[in-house]
């Protein structure tokens, strides 16, 4: 092969799927900071065989990286060996090659030759990317930032958040053409289901951007009944309620439809028993005002209240009930927030999280909570399982909470649980202790 008298890239790096997080996040991440030009196959043309892409990106790099792991050496390595023998020879000390072993594998025999660069143990990875920079004659990367966490951990997800919000596409769809068909709808779910964020990251951007409703924009007004609904609707709509809607939507010229939101509707019954009846009826009322839409969110368990009341009907007919997130929805949940922040999860952790999710009631802010702890152990641009791992608690202490199978997810909430406890005065904590 004749030698180029200049390279465009110092490094080419061939690693399999599998593999992707650690590669982009950590490697690429921490060579890119310190200068190195490197290529990878995410820059392969389109509608080129492979191996010819593969041939053009060692002829065009001072370097080749390759990072084995299992599944690697099970991606038709033999193939890719062969063409550096072609292109080199047999002799492999001549091969500009460079192997890294992420996960421990024996060494095909083209390869044994060669001086490999152990990265097996997070612990060596820093000194792995340092041996490489000296290969490549750059300077040590730095310290990277950390991003801002993206997950909102026990909160729920608001409309400013609607740009982190995954995984609820299609009952976004749904709410929407419900909407379009009738003015009033309840949102019912157990706690911890993701109602809210339906509605405020969900629904709302949708509806801002949706052409179901004809020109015009949307006013979007929300409370939560308390322990005094009929000052808290007057209050959200700036007025008497039965004059509310023509007046807004008079005050703003763009404006052509008004939304109210109700959240937690089930404080009603449990926080103002005095204005019940006449609280659902100025709804009922609002719901027939040209232009005005409302949408409720409400538990579950509060259905023998419902059933109970004047909205009933309205309810029943016109409800939409929140079921978990499925596996891939969860999925995109976990990882999507991740990687518009520029940050990759390994595949093992997201399973991992999947797996001890299963199951589990009102999930999803368990899951949010526990991503917001690990994201303390970022490691540059690196979600690894072994944070997770790092999370749970030994057996015994497993045992001293009370029961041998809990989640991972369980013992972070747990771990943290014990954290806020101890941050109490000793007052503070004999009250929590009375509560909970």
């Amino acid at each position: 092969m004749t030698e180029p008298t200049e390279y465009q890239h110092d490094l080419f790096i061939s690693y399999a799927d599998a593999d992707r997080a650690w590669v982009e996040g950590y490697l690429l991440d921490a060579l890119t900071g310190a200068g190195v030009r490197c290529h990878t196959e995410a820059a392969f043309a389109l509608g080129v065989p492979r191996l010819r892409e593969f041939e053009r990106a060692v002829q065009e790099s001072r370097r080749t990286l390759l990072v084995l792991s299992p599944a690697y050496l099970a991606e038709g390595f033999g193939q890719f060996t062969d063409l550096l023998a072609q292109s080199y020879g047999l002799e492999t000390a001549a091969w500009p090659v460079i192997p890294l072993i992420l996960h421990p594998v024996e060494l095909p025999p083209r390869l044994a030759m060669l001086t490999a660069l152990d990265a097996a143990d997070p612990a060596d990875w820093p000194a792995v990317v340092e041996r490489l920079c000296a290969e490549l004659q750059r300077p040590a990367p730095g310290p990277a930032p950390k991003p801002a966490c993206p997950y909102p951990g026990m909160t729920p997800f608001r409309e400013a958040d609607s740009d982190r919000f995954f995984g609820r596409d299609r009952e976004v769809e749904e709410l929407l053409e419900r909407l379009r068909l009738h003015p009033f709808l309840t949102i019912i779910g157990p706690s911890g289901s993701g109602k809210s964020s339906l509605v405020f990251a969900g629904l709302i951007p949708a509806l801002r951007r949706s052409g179901l409703f004809g020109p015009g924009e949307w006013l979007v007004r929300t409370l939560r009944p308390g322990e005094a609904p009929l000052a808290a609707l007057t209050a959200a709509l700036g007025g008497d309620p039965a004059q509310a809607v023509p007046d807004l939507l008079a005050a703003q010229p763009d404006a052509r439809r008004l939304l109210l939101v109700v959240d937690q509707f089930e404080e009603l019954f449990t926080l103002a028993r005095a204005e019940v009846e006449p609280f659902q009826r100025a709804l009922l009322r609002l719901a027939e005002s040209p232009g005005c839409y409302v949408v409720l969110t409400v538990r579950a368990d509060f259905y023998a209240d419902l059933m109970a009341s004047p909205l009933w009907q309205e309810i029943q007919a016109h409800r939409f009930e929140v079921l978990p997130l499925g596996e891939e929805a969860l999925r995109q949940a976990i990882v999507r927030p991740a990687e518009d922040a520029g940050v990759f999860v390994e595949t093992a952790l997201v399973e991992r999280l999947v797996a001890d999710a299963a199951g589990e009631p009102g999930v999803l802010p368990l899951v949010q909570e526990t991503l917001v702890l690990l994201w303390e152990k970022v490691e540059r641009r690196y979600l690894p399982l072994r944070a997770y791992d790092a999370l749970v608690l030994s057996a015994r202490d497993y045992r001293a909470l009370g029961g041998a199978h809990l989640t991972g997810l369980q013992v972070a909430m747990a771990r943290r649980a014990d954290a806020a406890l101890a941050a109490l005065t000793p007052e503070q904590q004999a009250i929590a202790r009375r509560i909970f």
